[in-house]
C-alpha cells in the first residue's frame, strides 16, 4: 500500500520536489543502487513518514520474494 502511494506520488504531473525524491528512491530500490538518505530530510513530515513506511513494506516484500525465487530472477520493488 505505501509503496503504491509513493509510486503514484512520484509520477504526478507537475511533479514537486517530493516526487523527484520519491522517483530517486524507487529507482534505487528497483535497481539495487545507492540512495542518499539525506534527501529524505528534505521531505515534508507526511512524505518522510510515507517514505519510511514504503521502505518497511519494500523490505518485507523483498524478503518474502527472495525466499520464494532464485537470486538470478529480477526483483521489482514496486511491482504488485
Amino acid at each position: 500500500m505505501h509503496l503504491q502511494v509513493m509510486f503514484d506520488k512520484a509520477h504526478v504531473p507537475n511533479a514537486e520536489h517530493s516526487a523527484q525524491i520519491f522517483r530517486q528512491l524507487l529507482d534505487a530500490l528497483e535497481h539495487d543502487t545507492s540512495f542518499d538518505l539525506q534527501l529524505l530530510y528534505q521531505l515534508p513530515y507526511a512524505d518522510f513518514d510515507l517514505a519510511l513506511n514504503a521502505l518497511r513494506e519494500w523490505r518485507s516484500q523483498r524478503y518474502v520474494w527472495l525466499r520464494e525465487h532464485p537470486v538470478e530472477s529480477a526483483w521489482r520493488s514496486h511491482a504488485g
